[in-house]
């Protein structure tokens, strides 16, 4: 059974995890509960937590999430409903991914901090291509995975292709490893956080290759639209000639957006694309 921490000193939070009927059968034992972030840090002293809920003042939270990030990196932040019905959704979120991360996988070399990786990789290629519809999912999403990106910060959407690639072929055939050695080559090559943001390539099952830049939480510095698209068309294009020496692979920049946040990627953002 999966351990619970709540953080809550919400009257209408405590009352909906207190109405949620066998636990056991969602997965989970009764979760520890606590009112602040002093109680949140005893907790964690004394009690494994498999997943956190959070719904205190910014305040609070926002000093319980900094310990976290220091602390307790990989523990998923799952959402604090309002009403049962809700609470059982979020831990049916948590469970799904929990039970993702510690699957056995018999003889693969699998850790479950890479397997939060894999989860986080697949989100993000689900947000980059449309297909997370709010921008509450984003967030849950990215609390769950403890994502470090801020969502909330512009951000830039960099498209690559092969200028000899026609649009029915894109990189099939091209790319004899495979879309998953390709990715992983990516981000080898030019992945990863600089300068207080993180570059994330991925591969689509389209032959696209999207490689997502987005400032992380904690960065205070103001980093404009037009610095963050010629320090990162630097940094990708060093890593495309480094691909066609070792590889062989031969890539371009073919479109570069801003965006005003991750948020504008799904669909009821749609607005702030324009």
């Amino acid at each position: 059974m999966y351990k619970l921490l709540l953080v809550s000193d919400r009257e209408e939070v405590l009352n909906a995890f207190a109405q949620v009927q066998n636990w056991e059968r969602q997965g989970f034992k009764p979760p520890h509960i606590r009112h602040d972030f002093e109680g949140a840090k005893d907790s964690l002293a004394k009690h494994h937590a498999d997943g956190i809920a959070i719904a205190v003042s910014p305040e609070e939270e926002e000093k319980i999430l900094s310990y976290l990030q220091e602390f307790f990196p990989n523990v998923s932040i799952f959402q604090a409903g309002t009403n049962p019905e809700e609470v059982l959704r979020y831990l049916n979120e948590l469970n799904i991914l929990l039970n993702r991360i510690h699957a056995d996988f018999s003889n693969d070399r699998f850790r479950e901090i890479d397997m939060l990786q894999e989860c986080r990789h697949e989100f993000f290629r689900k947000v980059l291509t449309g297909r997370i519809q709010q921008k509450g999912d984003i967030f849950r999403g990215m609390r769950l995975l403890r994502s470090r990106m801020d969502a909330d910060r512009p951000c830039l959407l960099v498209e690559l292709e092969q200028p000899s690639a026609r649009d029915d072929d894109k990189l099939e055939g091209r790319w004899h490893y495979g879309d998953v050695r390709l990715e992983i080559a990516l981000r080898n090559s030019f992945g990863g956080d600089v300068a207080g943001i993180h570059i994330l390539p991925t591969v689509h099952t389209d032959g696209r290759i999207l490689v997502l830049c987005c400032p992380l939480h904690g960065i205070t510095t103001k980093i404009s639209g037009e610095s963050m698209t010629s320090m990162l068309t630097n940094r990708i294009t060093e890593g495309i000639s480094h691909l066609k020496e070792f590889f062989g692979l031969d890539l371009h920049i073919s479109e570069i957006r801003v965006l005003p946040s991750l948020y504008a990627l799904c669909a009821d953002a749609s607005d702030e694309m324009q």
